[in-house]
């Protein structure tokens, strides 16, 4: 109760300014679209129905700005013949309210229920796409929905752990003082079964080490695949190695074809 202040102020860096008078993405129109979470705020979204696309991607992004600062990300899946719906946590953006991982861990499922409720898809139309902080919701949700698939970029063990990794003084902390509820755990869920894993990640990332990923590679259950971005940091992966992220996504997505899923 005491600390929350202090790492909501670490975690969450939004911005209301954005892009929003955009149209389309690489000619894909824009719907923009508004639902409400289980606590009654009201979030916003971008809806990107690809022609002829039967799955879509359903993006939970990072810690800071918002939605509009993913059009790069939306025009890679776009350029796959997937379909896109990326939406902002409570505080970002248009949305309104706060941010806080509890609350995250609801926007995200509020997103997923909207596409399913109002757009019709199924759960095993949906692939999942998590990037830095937004990797725990999209474990969350993965441990909840029966999807296609999961991909995570640039994600961490837990909470718990990449704080202790952060902030040398909190392994000083046993486990019991850390909010169960609040740790989104990867590590834990990917140890579970689940729908097929890719893990992309920068090699010179310093936010947060490709030993996370490397780890949870380790721990997964099949069917998995890792991404290891040579040239990459943290924030210039859409930038960098990008004909590699993008071959690795496009294989992946292939792939998701071929699959029978029996997790």
């Amino acid at each position: 109760i005491l600390a929350a202040p202090l790492y909501n102020m670490m975690l969450f860096h939004p911005s209301m300014a954005g892009t929003y008078n955009a149209h389309s993405i690489i000619g894909t129109k824009i719907e923009n679209v508004y639902f409400n979470t289980r606590n009654g705020s009201k979030l916003h979204g971008w809806y990107l129905p690809a022609a002829k696309a039967k799955q879509i991607v359903l993006i939970s992004h990072g810690n800071g700005g918002n939605l509009t600062n993913r059009m790069p990300l939306i025009a890679m899946f776009l350029r796959q013949g997937m379909s896109v719906f990326i939406y902002d946590y409570q505080g970002y953006g248009l949305s309104n309210g706060t941010p806080s991982i509890i609350k995250m861990k609801e926007d995200g499922t509020a997103a997923f229920d909207w596409l399913l409720s109002n757009k019709h898809y199924s759960e095993q139309d949906v692939v999942l796409f998590g990037e830095s902080l937004g990797t725990g919701i999209t474990c969350h949700l993965a441990a909840q929905k029966h999807v296609a698939g999961i991909i995570l970029q640039s994600p961490y063990i837990s909470l718990r752990d990449l704080a202790r990794l952060k902030l040398f003084w909190l392994r000083l902390y046993p486990d019991a003082l850390f909010s169960t509820d609040e740790q989104l755990d990867n590590a834990k869920i990917l140890q579970q079964p689940h729908a097929p894993l890719l893990l992309v990640h920068g090699a010179h990332d310093k936010v947060i080490p490709i030993t996370c990923s490397e780890k949870l590679f380790s721990l997964a259950q099949p069917q998995k695949t890792f991404a290891r971005l040579e040239n990459a940091s943290h924030n210039d992966i859409y930038d960098v190695d990008v004909e590699q992220y993008t071959a690795s996504v496009r294989e992946f997505l292939r792939s998701l074809l071929y699959i029978e899923t029996r997790y």
